[in-house]
């Protein structure tokens, strides 16, 4: 083993169960997947996610000006953008 596979053998080790969870997580995601059946998260993780997005929508409209319309925004931003493109 390198001396560098070492240091992070000792660092893990130094890591709390919470700490060695995350970084699973971390080390997943960075390392390349054997096939995609792996890297595609469960249906059910989806489904968690998107409740747990649902769910703040109400909490991100309180940042929100009260006559905010998000396709007026939508549109004077592409104008901005590509107002000559026609």
């Amino acid at each position: 083993m390198s001396a560098l596979q070492e240091q992070a053998v000792r660092m893990v080790r130094g890591l709390s169960d919470e700490n060695t969870s995350f970084l699973i997580e971390i080390m997943k995601r960075l390392m390349p997947q054997k096939n995609n059946a792996e890297a595609r998260p469960n249906d059910g993780a989806c489904m968690q996610a998107f409740s747990r997005l649902d769910a703040a929508r109400g909490e991100i409209l309180q940042y929100l000006p009260e006559d905010f319309d998000p396709d007026k925004e939508l549109e004077e931003a592409r104008a901005q953008r590509y107002g000559g493109i026609d």
